[in-house]
């Protein structure tokens, strides 16, 4: 067998070998020999080589675009920043959640450049392995799912706790019913939990539309109070709050404490990575929906903040009040807009809309977690079984495995073990920062990889070097069907940002407080060991080397892809002839929100 030789250096390329037959597929896997075994399955699975291991392309271009958006849509914004507001004012918010929403994008971007070239089963993850890191970064993001969708379960037993008391009913019987609930959704397949989702979500969407026109409406004087706020509170007591100082030093830890709280609000939004493996046509869908993701932050995020600093003072008493409650609309800063303007009724509607956030947040993290774990057992990462999938494409073994893990939910039961789990919550936390400074690793490891990598072909059973210096240019921008337009500069900026946060988000551990001395070594602790954990596991066990430009994958599987994206082309077409082509209307009206 003959050996890849692009730089006159016999049998090598660089100082590796190359074997298309290796039984243990080297770094740079140029293993494009095999074809689709059977026609019928091109489009439908992930990988139609291997259906018992395969995930089913079962998510319509509209379930994609809308989880793309509801992912990113949850407590966070609804709840969570009526603590931002309290601790930093409006402007600081403003501020915060517009940078954020700019590195969010970046992120996505990035994200969707890798995935339109390769979607694979295992969301990022497989990026981060062919790329760049080659370590601990789908357990992290696995270790935070199954921590995340029992923290999620026990917010929604908390929201129900606003009509039935503890005293009632305990709430581990909620706890279970939720747990039941998602496992059996999970379980009944992609095409069922996405048309789910895109319903959970579009009640997302229109809960946050609907609050941003009342917003608007109470700004301007149309509540039953009849006063109109315009920019009043920006003046009085003023557009910044004052955080653990005074001066320009407590404006700045204002703004950026509110940094933090605006990156965990918008985590989630990398869902459209998990999709892509399960996506119809994911490198015409999976574009569209990252390029909608701009504009839904711009509205779903900013102008929600925006309009909430018009509608109440940091100062607020029913604010500071608000920021001391659980999750249920008694803590949502819309409702004490509500309770201000006098409107009566609307809080018992708004809790019923956040436990449907808090149900769709659990749903698709309990999906993300079996997903992820499949990625990991089909990169060898974990027990085969794990990737085994049943007729529907869903990987039974690692549902049944992340759900026997969400059991720890119901630790909350218990005043003693509550403690516990807060800080299992807060180690988990620095893990969505970390996915983000991945998928912006990976991106910039992808494009440098791509400019220096050389382009094989495979002829009578053996690679081939190119035969002139023109056609060794590697992967040109010609060949994406989407690049970041922020390109490789773009996602370095914004992994430097990424990187400062996840290093100060916990600074106010080093701020003297009455309740933990000097020094709060509990929260330092869980708040931080998420790093070394991710950048030593997996590399420390298994000794992995670095990935380098010239050893990254760029080629293993693609020509799958090739031929399912063919294979969608062709249906399309077919479609557009019979006259039942795509919605064209939906698609240019409410497909922009939906």
């Amino acid at each position: 067998m003959a050996t890849y030789n692009p730089d006159d250096r016999d049998g090598t390329y660089g100082d590796i070998n190359y074997r298309s037959g290796d039984a243990e597929k080297t770094p740079y896997e140029y293993q494009q020999t095999h074809s689709v075994s059977s026609p019928a399955d091109a489009g439908k699975l992930s990988d139609p080589d291997d259906r018992h291991h395969s995930l089913h392309r079962g998510l319509s271009a509209r379930q994609v675009s809308m989880i793309a958006i509801g992912g990113a849509i949850g407590t966070g914004l609804i709840i969570g920043t009526g603590t931002a507001l309290k601790n930093a004012g409006p402007a600081s918010i403003l501020i915060s959640y517009s940078i954020v929403g700019l590195i969010v994008y970046v992120v996505m971007a990035a994200l969707g450049e890798m995935a339109t070239y390769l979607p694979a089963a295992g969301g990022f993850v497989p990026y981060a392995t062919r790329y760049a890191l080659g370590f601990a970064v789908g357990y992290t993001y696995w270790f935070k799912y199954i921590i995340t969708t029992p923290n999620q379960l026990t917010a929604g037993a908390l929201v129900i706790q606003y009509w039935c008391p503890p005293e009632r009913v305990n709430p581990g019987v909620f706890i279970a019913i939720f747990l039941v609930a998602i496992i059996v959704f999970n379980y009944l397949g992609i095409r069922f939990f996405g048309e789910l989702e895109f319903w959970l979500s579009s009640i997302k969407v229109l809960t946050i539309l609907g609050l941003i026109i009342l917003m608007i409406i109470l700004a301007a004087g149309g509540g039953p109070n009849h006063e109109a706020t315009g920019f009043r509170y920006w003046h009085n007591p003023g557009a910044f709050a004052e955080y653990l100082a005074h001066g320009s030093l407590g404006k700045f830890l204002a703004v950026w404490s509110t940094m933090v709280t605006a990156v965990f609000a918008f985590l989630g939004t990398e869902l459209i990575g998990v999709t892509v493996g399960e996506a119809q046509n994911p490198r015409r869908n999976v574009p569209r929906a990252i390029k909608l993701t701009f504009w839904r932050i711009v509205i779903f995020y900013i102008v929600s903040v925006f309009l909430l600093g018009l509608n109440v003072a940091y100062n607020d008493p029913l604010l500071t009040g608000a920021a001391k409650k659980s999750n249920s609309a008694a803590a949502s800063p819309f409702v004490v807009a509500i309770q201000i303007a006098g409107i009566k009724g609307l809080p018992g509607f708004l809790n019923a809309c956040i436990l449907i956030f808090v149900f769709s947040a659990a749903n698709s993290d309990l999906y993300i977690a079996s997903r992820t774990i499949h990625g990991l057992a089909l990169k060898g990462q974990a027990p085969r079984f794990l990737a085994t999938t049943d007729k529907r494409g869903v990987p039974v073994y690692g549902l049944g495995l992340s759900a026997l893990v969400c059991c720890i939910a119901f630790l909350n039961i218990s005043t003693s073990s509550k403690l516990v789990f807060g800080y299992f919550v807060n180690l988990v936390s620095i893990f969505g920062l970390l996915s983000w400074i991945t998928i912006l690793v990976s991106h910039i490891y992808f494009v440098r990889a791509r400019k220096a990598q050389v382009r094989p072909f495979f002829v009578s059973g053996e690679f081939r070097a190119p035969l002139t210096k023109s056609t060794s240019q590697g992967v040109p921008k010609s060949e994406l069907r989407y690049t970041s337009p922020f390109g490789m500069w773009g996602s370095a900026i914004a992994l430097f940002f990424c990187c400062l946060i996840a290093l100060t988000k916990n600074f106010t551990v080093f701020i003297p407080s009455a309740s933990y001395g000097k020094f709060d070594y509990k929260n330092f602790i869980t708040g931080y060991l998420g790093i070394p954990l991710m950048i030593a596991g997996w590399k420390l066990v298994k000794r992995t080397k670095s990935v380098t430009p010239l050893t990254a994958d760029l080629y293993t599987g693609k020509d799958i892809i090739d031929a399912d994206e063919q294979e969608w082309l062709a249906r399309e077409a077919a479609e557009k002839a019979s006259g039942r082509g795509p919605n064209v209307f939906y698609r240019h009206t409410l497909g922009y929100l939906f």
